[in-house]
């Protein structure tokens, strides 16, 4: 597992897949509320153990709601398990959605990229993926609506971040 804190209230973590590729999540702070994006859960041991400390202490200190977001209903991930683990709630499309968060169409049938609006930062799901440091819209993905968001911080489900937009 690889965790990187972006900046206060901001932080991205990654698994590596069993094909290889990095599956990432975004933890967010709105307020005393707990975002969690896309999240998959690190393997058995001591990695997964030290997430559950981190969650937990970060549950104690804000004392608010816990939400579990989906850009994707369809690829739930781990989060019926963190839903149980943080005893939040699963936001899917549709769904009312947490204040300063807002759900942007990708373009794509059955996802939604999520705009977090005090960290500028978006979480498109697999609407936009980086190749060799550039970002790049999916088959069927509206990358320029995403990008004129003009987001400080983007963070797919698969692959590396980009930060500095």
């Amino acid at each position: 597992m690889e965790v990187t804190c972006i900046h206060e209230g901001l932080w991205r973590w990654s698994v590596r897949s069993g094909d290889g590729n990095d599956e990432a999540s975004a933890y967010l702070e709105h307020g005393d509320s707990m975002l969690l994006v896309d999240p998959v859960l690190p393997a058995p041991g001591a990695d997964r153990e030290r997430f559950r400390r981190a969650i937990n202490r970060d549950l104690a200190r804000l004392g608010g709601p816990v939400h579990v977001m989906l850009t994707r209903a369809a690829q739930p991930r781990d989060a019926g398990a963190l839903a149980r683990m943080t005893g939040g709630d699963i936001w899917t499309m549709g769904d009312p959605l947490p204040p300063g968060m807002q759900a942007v169409p990708t373009g794509r049938e059955g996802e939604v990229a999520l705009w977090s609006d005090p960290h500028a930062a978006l979480m498109p799901g697999g609407a936009l993926v980086v190749h060799g440091g550039e970002v790049v819209a999916a088959p069927g993905a509206d990358g320029p609506a995403l990008l004129a968001l003009a987001p400080a911080v983007i963070i797919p489900s698969v692959g590396p971040m980009v930060t500095g937009g």
